[in-house]
């Protein structure tokens, strides 16, 4: 009989040695494919915008939420675009490094994003 506290030694290990089997679709490819181009955090692209002569990526993080990132720039995470569902988005910065240039561009960032944010949604009257 196995003793308890090595049980879950061997699950995690029966775990973790299935999970490395199982073959994983790469998510990004070389070149980007432009049918649906996908950032490196695996979400997709629905813009790119040249701002302030930075491209700036605009990918679907959660509901109602724009994750921000530069394309040439390391590092690429420059924050998000929060309430794009209100009249009044939001640009909540992420990277303090970026702080100076997104506070300089807010606006230009945020109109965008709006922009793609109702172009991408519908709205059900039911």
């Amino acid at each position: 009989m196995i003793p308890d506290r090595y049980t879950t030694r061997r699950i995690r290990a029966r775990y973790i040695k299935a999970l490395q089997a199982i073959p994983l679709p790469v998510r990004r490819t070389e070149p980007p494919d432009p049918e649906f181009p996908i950032d490196l955090a695996g979400l997709p692209i629905l813009a790119v915008e040249t701002i302030d002569g930075h491209q700036v990526r605009y990918s679907l993080g959660r509901p109602t939420r724009f994750r921000l990132t530069f394309r040439h720039t390391h590092p690429a995470l420059i924050g998000s675009v929060i309430n794009l569902d209100t009249p009044r988005p939001r640009l909540v910065i992420a990277e303090p490094l970026h702080t100076v240039w997104a506070l300089a561009n807010e606006l230009v960032l945020a109109q965008p994003a709006a922009e793609t944010w109702a172009a991408s949604t519908r709205t059900c009257d039911h």
